[in-house]
């Protein structure tokens, strides 16, 4: 399986210049963080609940909208504004400097817009999405377990998916 498209988000010198940013923001957060091993381990996920489910995905739409998803951090840390809503703008500019064709990025798009909250009017593909964002955090040994103000409905208590 050949990713070209999220092998050029992840060569992206606004893309780098982001994630190296967000990485600094969060040195000392005690939380769950937003980085690379977040982003790969949400692509994996979806690609694992997609094959289980028999859901005709893309694989290299899922790991560029996993690359993506939680970019917009950076403004949601410095300005307030919501990560999601932030994401879609920079995901899009960063995806139109690539070779990603109208429609994976509109696909991509829709997954960084609904990452967040459960919505029973998604596609499966972003429902499988959200499901591996969540997923992807190990809530069952999380040092911050006490303090942290996810609700308990997200939490990821179980190794599977």
């Amino acid at each position: 399986m050949k990713l070209e498209l999220a092998n050029q988000i992840i060569n992206n010198p606004r893309y780098v210049r982001l994630t190296g940013a967000l990485d600094y923001i969060e040195k000392d957060r005690i939380f769950c963080r937003h980085d690379m091993e977040h982003f790969l381990n949400v692509a994996r996920i979806a690609v694992i609940l997609c094959n289980e489910r028999g859901i005709e995905a893309d694989a290299d739409v899922i790991y560029s909208a996993a690359l993506l998803h939680d970019i917009g951090r950076i403004a949601e840390y410095t300005s307030g504004t919501p990560h999601d809503e932030a994401g879609i703008s920079i995901a899009g500019e960063i995806l139109a400097q690539t070779e990603c064709s109208e429609a994976k990025k509109a696909e991509i798009l829709r997954l960084v817009a609904s990452h967040r909250k459960a919505d029973a009017h998604r596609s499966e593909l972003e429902t499988v999405f959200y499901l591996a964002d969540k997923k992807s955090r190990s809530c069952f040994c999380c040092a911050a377990r006490e303090q942290c103000n996810w609700p308990e409905y997200k939490r990821n208590y179980e190794i599977g998916v």
